[in-house]
């Protein structure tokens, strides 16, 4: 599995929609990575991002925060960083795109 991001937005508040987000994020990433997931729930919705070969997901996320926080995204939305080769126990990083920035180990999804 290569590089991935994981962008999370939760429901009940005003921004993008997730195929208005959907489609600007394919415009950002370009080339550099492909949609390869999305979905909705009662929670908000997640869309899911795989990187060519070769591409640094962590710079990738260096400019997606400022990206999403330009295109008005909800408040709380963050995503999640798994770098090449990612195995449960290794470091990821998460990224609140109006608050922390941090690597992590523990499990993700909390």
């Amino acid at each position: 599995m290569g590089a991935n991001i994981f962008l999370y937005c939760p429901a009940g508040v005003e921004g993008p929609s997730r195929s208005d987000l959907e489609e600007e994020l394919e415009a950002f990433f370009g080339g550099a990575a492909a949609d390869c997931g999305a979905g909705t729930g009662r929670g908000g919705f997640h869309l899911d991002f795989e990187f060519a070969s070769g591409q640094d997901p962590h710079a990738w996320a260096d400019r997606l925060g400022s990206f999403l926080a330009g295109l008005g995204v909800r408040p709380g939305t963050y995503f999640d960083v798994f770098p090449d080769g990612y195995e449960p126990g290794g470091e990821w990083r998460r990224v609140e795109v109006f608050g922390a920035d941090g690597r992590r180990t523990d499990r993700p999804g909390g």
